[in-house]
């Protein structure tokens, strides 16, 4: 069951059910009749529903996020505004809270590279390893070596948004929180950082792909 709910004036992202495509409007007003919701845009093109079409919604809460199947009941005009949908009000039941705790956090493996800071005068030293999750506060790769807590260092992350339909690198600094031998006989590490002195924008563009990625696992489910 829901525990914050959807409000006017919310943000809201909606996804159709055949595409993870990231689609972005807002709660201009409900009523007995449903939700009503400007056309969706991502990159300036509109979502184009058709009635009774399903769609998954996305909204923020306090420290969660929630996520509901509904479909479109209709259409509404105004003179001087956006046409707007009108989605059904889904029943608590059909509304799924997702823990975020301080961020979301999502398995992914991405190729990324990892170099420990070193003097402006110098050269980083890069390495490469495979990511085994990311949120907006850090991430976990996985490497043949271990690293000591607290060792800062250097990340080179690249992201393909799908919103954005277009791939970002992220030059990130972070420290070492922990270190974990998880395969002795290979010799395996699972090294966990935190992000430090992130860009707000680095950090939501990094939040829109944890976000896209939890719709992803959710739809295969």
């Amino acid at each position: 069951m829901a525990e914050e709910k959807l409000r006017i004036g919310q943000r809201i992202f909606i996804f159709t059910m055949e595409s993870d495509e990231q689609y972005i409007s807002s709660v201009y007003d409900m009523d007995k009749k449903g939700i009503y919701v400007p056309i969706p845009f991502a990159n300036k093109h509109p979502l184009v529903l058709a009635h009774r079409q399903q769609v998954r919604v996305k909204y923020m809460g306090e420290g969660s996020a929630y996520l509901f199947v509904t479909e479109t009941l209709g259409r509404r005009v105004e003179q001087d505004k956006l046409p707007m949908y009108i989605l059904r009000h889904p029943k608590d039941s059909e509304i799924t809270r997702v823990q975020l705790r301080e961020f979301a956090r999502v398995p992914v493996m991405l190729n990324i590279e990892y170099a420990e800071q070193v003097a402006d005068d110098k050269q980083p030293k890069y390495k490469r390893v495979s990511t085994v999750d990311i949120s907006g506060g850090g991430l976990k790769f996985a490497s043949k070596e271990p690293i000591n807590q607290g060792t800062k260092l250097q990340l080179r992350v690249p992201l393909f948004l799908k919103a954005k339909k277009k791939s970002e690198e992220f030059i990130l600094s972070a420290r070492v929180m922990r270190c974990q031998l998880i395969d002795e006989g290979a010799k395996v590490y699972h090294i966990g950082v935190k992000f430090t002195d992130i860009r707000p924008q680095q950090q939501d563009m990094i939040m829109a792909f944890v976000f896209e990625r939890m719709i992803q696992i959710k739809h295969r489910q």
